[in-house]
């Protein structure tokens, strides 16, 4: 059955631990993965992009001022005096009164992108850790940097589920959040002629994606050309965000009923260099 369908099925988060790393590339290997995002400032970086030059994945660059180490040293507004990022939620403060260095942000991303450009990657698109460039004091940045390295391609983080089905809080508060601001990012990628996808599926489902819920999820798409984004791996103890749930997501995204469903469907997979090449 032919829907006219495309879906890109994004990892993101890649680089930041082994066992992530891991689980990332099994998906790519064994299941519907299509495109993964490099964190530039993540632990294992280096080992990630050794197996990167092995695959034919699409890559982007996970462009990140919230969790790590900044690879320029410290950012005012947006480090300590070590150079460590805030965290998720002080950097959403920082991020929405703008009160931080805005050239040395984007010096900081500059470095990040050029990073993996030296390792010897190609790009097919960029996004951006916990969506920060929906805040219209990152979203010109962003365009900024796509014009500047040549990348023709980014996330758009306005969620496709039915907001009257969106989770309780705190989860629902940020699809909220996303919906407020998606609208202007989109204008503002389309005046710059990037290629989004039409929107994201999957965030309602975080930490929470298993097999039945990503079968559910394939009965819903519809024509056009989306995003999933997803997190699989394998656990890395004393890691936050590395838990079990990592390893039922993998588990999904490598389930021959997961296949069967995409090619039922008529849906066919690519990436966003792929896509932007037919858009």
């Amino acid at each position: 059955m032919e829907t006219n369908c495309q879906l890109i099925v994004n990892a993101d988060d890649l680089g930041w631990a082994p066992g992530r790393d891991r689980g990332i590339f099994r998906t790519v290997e064994q299941g519907i993965v299509t495109s993964v995002s490099l964190f530039a400032n993540g632990s294992t970086f280096a080992e990630a992009v050794c197996e990167l030059k092995q695959s034919d994945v699409g890559v982007g660059v996970h462009l990140n001022l919230s969790e790590g180490r900044a690879l320029t040293g410290p950012i005012r507004g947006l480090t300590d005096e070590q150079g460590i990022f805030l965290g998720k939620q002080r950097s959403r403060v920082v991020f929405a009164t703008g009160g931080f260095d805005h050239q040395a942000a984007g010096e900081e991303l500059r470095c990040q992108i050029q990073r993996l450009l030296d390792a010897g990657l190609e790009l097919d698109h960029i996004d951006s850790h916990q969506h920060m460039f929906l805040f219209p004091t990152l979203t010109p940045l962003m365009v900024e940097l796509c014009d500047s390295f040549q990348i023709g391609a980014t996330r758009l983080p306005w969620p496709a589920e039915d907001p009257f089905a969106d989770p309780a809080p705190p989860l629902g508060d940020e699809l909220r959040l996303y919906r407020h601001y998606a609208a202007d990012v989109q204008r503002a990628t389309c005046e710059a002629q990037l290629f989004t996808p039409d929107g994201l599926w999957g965030m309602p489902l975080l930490n929470c994606l298993d097999e039945a819920a990503l079968l559910t999820l394939i009965a819903q798409l519809t024509p056009g050309c989306w995003e999933l984004m997803v997190h699989p791996g394998d656990e890395d103890d004393g890691i936050p965000f590395c838990g079990p749930q990592r390893r039922r997501e993998q588990q999904a995204l490598t389930a021959a009923s997961v296949r069967h469903a995409i090619e039922q469907h008529g849906i066919t997979l690519t990436s966003f260099g792929a896509a932007q090449c037919v858009s």
